[in-house]
């Protein structure tokens, strides 16, 4: 049986880092999401490697540049790659 395990984490960045076109996150400290899922097998117990998500609401991403969407109210950002880089840190 899969589990989905999520967790609050705070993201650490030093230097500003564009996470899509014209959407830069300026340094400073973040909240936000670390997931895993549970996978059961014969073998035992593992874990999925970890993902890492931002949510923004819509004036958070207009305030950083991003592209203004007709009804959007909030959005996630995916920055696992960003993790795994270094570039954003886990604090």
């Amino acid at each position: 049986m899969q589990k989905v395990q999520s967790t609050a984490v705070r993201f650490k960045v030093a230097r500003a880092i564009e996470l899509e076109p014209g959407f830069v996150l300026r340094p400073g400290v973040y909240t936000g999401i670390k997931t895993r899922t549970r996978v059961d097998s014969i073998g035992g117990v593992s874990w999925t490697p970890s993902q890492y998500k931002l949510e923004f609401t819509a004036d958070q991403l207009a305030r950083m540049g991003a592209q203004q969407k007709p009804n959007l109210i909030a959005k996630n950002i995916d920055v696992t790659k960003f993790v795994r880089l270094g570039k954003v840190i886990v604090a």
